[in-house]
């Protein structure tokens, strides 16, 4: 597959953001609604013949329960098809920073922080128990946040299917599924994995929150799946002297090898970990790209592309009526232009520009957005002589997005 690639007659390939052992992961944009998507592959003739038509099976059943929970912690599902020998599922695609990454950024993250996203997981785990979806493969890299302070549970029911190492996730007596360093001891056994094993994943993922690595580290994968099995449970106040002692039970709990031993449910977790949430304001992460699936080049990444190509682009897919992804392509542009010019008169040919995105994002529907672009550009045009004409079309147009919005949702930001 390549960038340019249609599926569906409707979803066009614009960059790979993830590879697995039997699939691969596309961002894309589907022309037809005009918004842009992430395409998962199931790769049949990369899916060893013997396990070809379980993996299959499996990929259409956990689509659609996928599909069936709506839930804002989980990224819509809106397609499911078939591409020449290759299954696809198309899926919202989300904004936002890998916990992994932003793990590895802060180092540790605060106790607030931490049970605030912990939090966020349960919900969605809630939603996924109650629909007999087990996930299986939680990790920081299936979980994201996005700038709002949102998490995403990533994969789920995919998870099964694309392994970053390679190996085959089909469910099979004495496979062990998912990922050494938060796999359940009954899971690392080869037996069943129940609710019970999302629990112990996330008790794993606060632990790394927490202390800044997972509860067992070893030299390989054997090895930390052993001490899943045998090592006894780490103690997180060993780690970090701040974590409540509550807090710190309830981690131990989540660890326990027996899956009994640990809490009843995820909505059980959830409600002894709002009181540690406090009132803190969540850091709002970087944004690391557009994305359903760990970070990925972005388009304006792509080698080959200068920018007369991009606004010939641009252009091409805004007389097509595609006016979300139009707006994407420039505002690369203007990224790659690097100028902020904040106080200082802004170059006639990024003012245009400037105007055009604005014009996008009103063609697209999304007038506030149009809105605050408009009259931000009208005050830096106000610094330059000779542009108060094209400041006076911003009010206009800022005016106009106003109206459509019901003229008091988005107060003015101008005094004119």
């Amino acid at each position: 597959m390549q960038a340019g690639d249609r599926i569906g007659d409707r979803y066009e390939l614009t960059y790979p953001v993830g590879r697995g052992g039997m699939g691969q992961v596309w961002a894309g944009f589907d022309d037809r609604l005009d918004r842009p998507v992430a395409v998962k592959f199931l790769r049949q003739l990369e899916v060893p013949q013997g396990e070809r038509e379980t993996a299959v099976k499996r990929f259409r059943r956990e689509a659609r329960a996928t599909a069936r929970l709506d839930h804002p912690g989980v990224p819509a599902v809106h397609d499911l098809g078939v591409h020449g020998e290759d299954l696809y599922i198309v899926m919202q695609l989300v904004r936002g920073m890998v916990l992994a990454d932003h793990i590895a950024e802060q180092e540790q993250l605060s106790v607030g922080e931490a049970a605030r996203i912990a939090a966020q997981i349960c919900s969605v785990l809630t939603a996924a128990h109650t629909a007999s979806l087990v996930h299986r493969d939680l990790k920081p890299q299936n979980l994201m946040v996005t700038p709002s302070g949102v998490v995403k549970v990533l994969d789920f029911g995919v998870a099964a299917l694309l392994d970053p190492a390679g190996a085959s996730r089909l469910t099979a007596p004495g496979r062990a599924l998912g990922t050494p360093a938060y796999i359940a001891p009954e899971q690392a056994a080869g037996r069943p994995a129940g609710p019970a094993a999302d629990l112990y994943a996330l008790g794993c993922v606060v632990f790394e929150m927490l202390a800044g690595q997972p509860p067992y580290q070893a030299a390989n994968a054997l090895d930390v799946m052993q001490r899943h099995l045998r090592s006894p449970i780490p103690i997180i106040s060993e780690h970090r002297p701040d974590v409540p002692d509550d807090l710190a039970h309830l981690l131990y709990c989540l660890l326990a090898k027996d899956p009994m031993e640990r809490p009843t449910s995820a909505a059980e977790v959830q409600q002894i970990l709002t009181p540690f949430i406090g009132s803190e304001s969540l850091p709002v992460p970087r944004l690391a790209g557009a994305m359903s699936v760990p970070a990925a080049p972005s388009p304006r990444q792509e080698a080959g592309q200068d920018t007369t190509e991009l606004l010939a682009r641009a252009r091409e897919l805004a007389e097509h009526e595609r006016y979300t992804q139009a707006a994407e392509l420039l505002e690369s542009v203007l990224l790659t232009a690097g100028e902020a010019h904040e106080h200082q008169p802004l170059p006639a040919e990024i003012a245009a520009l400037r105007f055009d995105l604005a014009n996008l994002y009103m063609l697209a529907g999304d007038f506030r957005r149009a809105c605050e672009a408009f009259e931000v550009l009208a005050e830096g045009l106000d610094r330059s002589a000779d542009a108060h004409e094209l400041a006076d079309d911003c009010r206009q147009q800022a005016a106009a997005c106003r109206v459509a919005l019901g003229d008091t949702t988005v107060p003015s930001r101008l005094g004119h």
